[in-house]
């Protein structure tokens, strides 16, 4: 009889919910082949998990050095595969599931601590093997061939696009958005007439305020969503011919979809996939946006609206992703 899977991931208004969505992506991989359950902490934003999942909930007071344990006696390794995504699932966190029995896949993108898990996936285009520290048995899973993306947004990857000019911007900077570079960006195209309609997308754990009273003095340009669908972000992003996102999943689909992107970072861990995708022509240089203003966006956007030459973009976004990526994950577990 086939294992389980163990999906483990947490997400939060501190987190973010960038690990659940990633897990999501692979959830929807694998559900048609083996049964599962998505284990979170009970801390974590559960109402933006689907319904249709199987879900299990850690208690809060259980620590971290104690989890391993705690999985143990309620989802055993003879009946489990546990798939983890976050950085508290660290080299010890690693070692204490494996001593445990466990077969082990881990979704990685800072590269930083020595690997214990049998499968580590790192989606960044940017990563290559000589940057881990990793046992001997240890497999690695690297670059966007491996891209956790959801069904739709894999579909998109496969079809052609071209823009010729921009005028609808998409802008969505995450979960939590810690800076609140959503307003920065949204006034920053509210000053440039070429932009008539701006689709924001806000996260499940987004908290600032004043975005919603710059929509009612705008309404004619400015629409707001909150915590789309896969299929209703897809069409959204399908009306807009331009974007602005860091470097994390987001920017991912936004390039299955094909825009220009003007992306960058904020946090450590959106780095590596800033430079990947960099590297491959795919966005437009945003670099670290921590401290960027209104008038940071401003300026690049300026450039941006007279700049003719927007297919190479799409060209370069359209061959970082094939129509192998499902089968790879696939085997990934085929081979545990």
């Amino acid at each position: 009889m086939a294992k389980k899977i163990l999906f483990r991931a947490d997400g939060n208004t501190e987190t973010g919910l960038g690990h659940l969505y990633r897990l999501f992506a692979l959830v929807e991989i694998y559900k048609e082949q083996y049964q599962f359950v998505f284990l979170t902490k009970q801390n974590s934003i559960l109402d933006i998990i689907p319904k249709d999942y199987l879900l299990a909930t850690i208690p809060d007071e259980i620590k971290m050095s104690d989890e391993p344990q705690w999985i143990h006696s309620h989802f055993p390794p003879q009946k489990y595969i546990l798939i983890a995504d976050g950085y508290q699932f660290t080299a010890t966190y690693q070692q204490q599931i494996k001593n445990r029995g466990y077969s082990l896949i881990y979704i990685d993108d800072l590269a930083t601590d020595h690997m214990y898990a049998d499968v580590v996936i790192n989606h960044s285009p940017y990563i290559q093997e000589g940057h881990y520290k990793k046992e001997a048995y240890t497999r690695l899973a690297l670059g966007t061939q491996y891209a956790l993306l959801r069904p739709l947004f894999l579909e998109s990857a496969k079809l052609n696009r071209e823009v010729n000019s921009i005028h609808s911007a998409f802008v969505c900077f995450g979960g939590a958005d810690p800076f609140n570079l959503t307003i920065k960006a949204v006034k920053a195209l509210l000053e440039i007439q070429n932009f008539k309609n701006i689709y924001v997308v806000l996260g499940g754990a987004y908290k600032h305020d004043d975005i919603f009273k710059l929509e009612e003095e705008h309404s004619d340009r400015i629409k707001i969503y909150n915590n789309l669908s896969e299929d209703n972000l897809v069409k959204t992003m399908e009306q807009c011919n331009f974007a602005i996102a860091p470097a994390s999943t987001i920017l991912y689909e936004l390039c299955c979809v094909k825009m220009p992107v003007l992306s960058g970072f904020y946090v450590d861990n959106q780095e590596l996939i800033y430079k990947g995708f960099l590297n491959h022509n795919a966005i437009i240089d945003g670099g670290n946006f921590q401290n960027y203003q209104v008038s940071n966006f401003i300026d690049h956007l300026k450039l941006i609206v007279y700049n003719q030459q927007l297919n190479h973009y799409i060209m370069a976004q359209k061959a970082l992703f094939d129509d192998k990526i499902s089968e790879r994950h696939l085997n990934i577990i085929k081979k545990l």
